[in-house]
C-alpha cells in the first residue's frame, strides 16, 4: 500500500512487474529460437513498430524473461532492426521510468558493466554521492570482483585508485578493504 501512495504511471507498472519476481528459469527447451524470434516481434509490435509504447507488455516480458534468454533476443533484434533493446527502450521511455528500465535491462544483458557504470555515477560530477557509492559496493559484494574487472575495462582504472582519490579516511580503508576481500 505504501508504494501505491509513492509511485504513479508507468514507473508504478514496472515496480510492481519487477516486485511480482515472475522471472522464468532458463530452460533451453522452451526458450529456443522459435520463441526468440516471437519475442522479437514483440519487442517491435510494442515499442518501435507502432505509434505509442506498450509499456506494460514491455515491462512483462523483462521482467519475466531470464538473461541467457534476453541476450539472444537483444542479438535477434539488432540484426531485424540495427538497434539493441537498451536503446528501444532509452528512445520509448522518459523520467524514471526510463532509467529504472535501463538499469534492469543492463542487469539482464551485462550484471558487471551495469554496476561498473553505477559506482562510476556515484562519483561523478562535485561530490561523491556516498551513500550509492557505498550501498552498491555492499550490494554488489558477491559479484564485486567481476564488477571491479568490467570497471577497471571501461574507464582503465582500479575502483580502489577512484575509492581512493573519491573519499578519505576510515571510510575509504573500509571500502578498500571490501574490494581487497572481492580479489
Amino acid at each position: 500500500m505504501f508504494l501505491n501512495k509513492e509511485l504513479g504511471g508507468n514507473f508504478e507498472r514496472l515496480i510492481f512487474a519487477c516486485l511480482q519476481g515472475l522471472e522464468e528459469g532458463f530452460d533451453p527447451g522452451y526458450h529456443n529460437e522459435s520463441l526468440v524470434n516471437t519475442d522479437v516481434a514483440s519487442f517491435h509490435q510494442m515499442g518501435k513498430g507502432k505509434f505509442g509504447t506498450d509499456e506494460a507488455g514491455l515491462f512483462k516480458l523483462l521482467c519475466t524473461r531470464p538473461s541467457e534468454h534476453l541476450k539472444k533476443v537483444n542479438l535477434a533484434y539488432a540484426e531485424k532492426h540495427n538497434v539493441t533493446l537498451f536503446k528501444v527502450m532509452e528512445d520509448e521511455l522518459g523520467g524514471q521510468c526510463r532509467d529504472a528500465t535501463l538499469f534492469l535491462v543492463g542487469m539482464k544483458l551485462k550484471p558487471y558493466e551495469t554496476v561498473a557504470k553505477l559506482i562510476k555515477k556515484a562519483c561523478q560530477g562535485i561530490g561523491t554521492n556516498e551513500l550509492l557509492l557505498s550501498s552498491t559496493i555492499i550490494r554488489y559484494q558477491l559479484c564485486l570482483k567481476k564488477v571491479m574487472e568490467a570497471y577497471e575495462e571501461l574507464y582503465g582504472q582500479k575502483l580502489q585508485d577512484t575509492i581512493k582519490k573519491e573519499v578519505g579516511g576510515d571510510f575509504q580503508r573500509l571500502l578498500k578493504e571490501l574490494c581487497d576481500a572481492a580479489v
